[in-house]
């Protein structure tokens, strides 16, 4: 605390020194007494009793770094806000201020002093009844002058705020932190400081020297967009999983069948196939979304598109086409005669015939998962509950990992008895999933439906059950050939490698030449159907092979992958494009270190000890005794010092 004398209080308020020794006197003016040398009375009056302009004048007449809150206002034109516009905190700090000026002005009302004084005594008592609160006549008057421009941000106390947001760090310096800060590498900040500052010193060494490494440690906390961050340092698909938006699904007005998702599951349970070799078989899957019962599920050691429409058939035969299906992007849904090539199409093939694929002849309208999304099939949680209830019920469960994977099932393999054969497995998933999953409580996220079970559910919102007769159905599940033409061998098949001519005379004589395509069905390829390119029937044409090749593999298929552009996904990728450096050209990591290693290594300084001491792992040296100041560092061997001395003696 500073104080004045009462001829410094008078010269500042340019007036007489009794004129402020009355004031004293008077009370008007807080002052502390004590006595001087010669027993007279001396006033000190604290620095704080004079208003904040006579404050400022004794500051700077004394060269005295003058308080932030005593500085001129930084005239600068703030947005208007309103009250609600502020934080919590805020909007307590502008009320308690108004209801602090509303309490000034009735006190001046009712008060017997004139305005000035009874001001000056409002401070007093303000400041006895809240210690914590900073006030003085000069901040009553701003804040009044505020309140009355109804300029609400006036009444906060926004020392330091001028400051707020700024930086140390010239924006050159951060965008070169920025380049290797946002990288997949994911460097360390304390790492990426170092590089800058091995960069600027190459490239703009006037920018030295760097602020502090904390100062870059706080602007990363607070000024890089955590999309931004997440984007640089994690990838793409960490930014698609974690940041940016996606499509909340509503069940409510869902009705069965009308949407159903198809995926496979690799079983944690191993099983003998017939040849005794011992593998993990594979579900493949169709889940009704509204209710979560599987509809069609077919067990297959490898999924493949005829394992998929095999589910697919099973579960219409049961519960009738759906309107829609939810699959991946894998080739065992996505084949050319099965859902179509979608965007994998190239641009050669647009123009070409293909036959109306499976799902279409169906009527059902196939959607595809975004690649790569952790978020789009919600069959995958169901999965989980096959895991938990299914798989963990066999001897050879071997959990989904390492950790998961039981103590026992070494001794249960060893043990072949105990091994479940492929047939089990089979039946033992389709009588659990139907009759036992498909009737547990329903879980999902329509909460009118909670306490009903999963069939209950599909029954009760079950609109409308589409079907289709036995041959129809047949038919529409058959899978296609691309167009060919009718040669001199009829049409043919490609199948496991090898090729399965089929033809008659009636097809040789009248359609030889015409652009066809087939269909047949893969379990019995004896025969298949032919059409032309305008999908008219023509006839069924029988093999010409003598034997008549298993349906040994399928054909492979390309997928149809959802394209969509999202928003921010496009505004991230353009700001972390816009944190790259661009003023002296981004150098890499790498290149840094290993350059100012080059330059260590040319200024390394060579090793030179000032003592070089001998060791020999194959000889236990005795010490003489050490003179006065000597240093143990050179061990002598005594008896051969004495062996040395008798050589010398009789040399002589």
């Amino acid at each position: 605390m500073i104080y004045l004398t009462t001829k410094e209080v008078a010269d500042i308020r340019n007036c007489s020194e009794r004129h402020i020794q009355a004031g004293v006197t008077s009370g008007m003016i807080n002052a502390q007494i004590i006595m001087a040398n010669n027993n007279r009375k001396k006033y000190l009056i604290p620095l704080n009793e004079l208003t904040d302009a006579e404050q400022f004048k004794y500051y700077k007449s004394h060269a005295i770094p003058i308080p932030e809150d005593l500085l001129p206002e930084r005239k600068s034109e703030r947005p208007h806000k309103e009250f609600d516009e502020f934080s919590a905190v805020q909007r307590e700090e502008i009320a308690e201020w108004i209801r602090i000026l509303n309490a000034w002005d009735e006190y001046c009302a009712t008060s017997k002093l004139q305005k000035v004084p009874a001001t000056e005594k409002f401070v007093q008592l303000q400041k006895v009844a809240n210690s914590d609160l900073k006030i003085s006549k000069g901040i009553l008057y701003r804040k009044k002058k505020a309140l009355k421009a109804d300029d609400l941000a006036g009444l906060l106390d926004n020392r330091g705020s001028w400051k707020k947001g700024t930086s140390s760090i010239p924006e050159e310096v951060w965008q070169c932190f920025l380049s290797f800060y946002l990288d997949e590498a994911q460097h360390p900040i304390q790492a990426c400081y170092e590089y800058t500052e091995m960069w600027i010193k190459r490239e703009a060494p006037q920018l030295l020297p760097l602020p502090a490494y904390a100062s870059f440690y706080r602007k990363v906390q607070t000024a890089i967009p955590k999309p931004v961050e997440i984007m640089g340092r994690q990838g793409m698909k960490a930014f698609r999983d974690r940041c940016a938006p996606y499509i909340r699904r509503t069940y409510e007005g869902m009705a069965s069948n009308e949407w159903w998702i198809a995926d496979n599951h690799t079983f944690d349970v191993q099983t003998k196939g017939e040849n005794g070799s011992i593998h993990r078989l594979y579900l493949t899957a169709f889940f009704d979304a509204r209710s979560g019962i599987f509809t069609g599920c077919y067990v297959t050691d490898a999924p493949s598109s005829q394992a998929t429409l095999i589910a697919l058939r099973k579960g219409i035969v049961k519960y009738g086409i759906p309107e829609n299906i939810y699959v991946d992007n894998g080739r065992e849904f996505l084949t050319f005669d099965v859902g179509g090539l979608g965007h994998r199409l190239k641009k050669s093939q647009k123009d070409k015939f293909a036959p109306p694929p499976v799902f279409e002849r169906l009527g059902i309208k196939m959607t595809n998962a975004i690649v790569r999304n952790a978020k789009a099939k919600i069959i995958e949680r169901r999965f989980r509950d096959v895991k938990d209830r299914l798989s963990r019920l066999f001897p050879t469960y071997t959990g989904g990992n390492v950790v998961e994977r039981p103590e026992r099932l070494k001794k249960v393999i060893k043990s072949a008895d105990n091994i479940p054969t492929d047939y089990e497995l089979t039946q033992a998933v389709e009588d659990i999933l139907t009759y036992y999953m498909n009737e547990k409580p329903y879980s999902g996220a329509v909460s009118s439906d909670s306490g009903k079970s999963r069939m209950q559910v599909y029954r009760e919102q079950l609109k409308e059950k589409r079907v289709a007769a036995e041959l129809d159905l047949n038919l529409m599940l058959m899978r296609s050939t691309r167009s060919q033409k009718v040669g001199r061998r009829g049409v043919h098949l490609t199948v496991a490698g090898e090729k399965i001519d089929y033809y008659n005379d009636d097809l040789i004589l009248n359609h030889f030449g015409e652009s066809v395509y087939c269909r047949y069905d893969p379990e019995d390829i004896s025969k298949v159907r032919i059409y032309d390119l305008d999908d008219n029937y023509i006839m069924t044409a029988p093999t010409d092979n003598e034997a008549v090749l298993a349906y040994g593999a399928s054909k492979d298929a390309v997928s149809q992958a959802l394209r969509k552009v999202k928003s921010l996904e496009k505004l991230t990728k353009q700001e972390l494009k816009a944190s790259q450096i661009t003023a002296f050209g981004k150098e890499t990591a790498l290149n840094l270190v290993l350059a100012t290693a080059e330059e260590n290594k040319a200024n390394a300084e060579e090793i030179n000890p000032k003592v070089i001491s001998v060791h020999r792992a194959d000889e236990t040296a005795e010490q003489l005794p050490m003179a006065v100041g000597q240093s143990n560092i050179v061990t002598i061997d005594k008896a051969k010092m004495i062996r040395n001395l008798e050589q010398r003696q009789k040399e002589e």
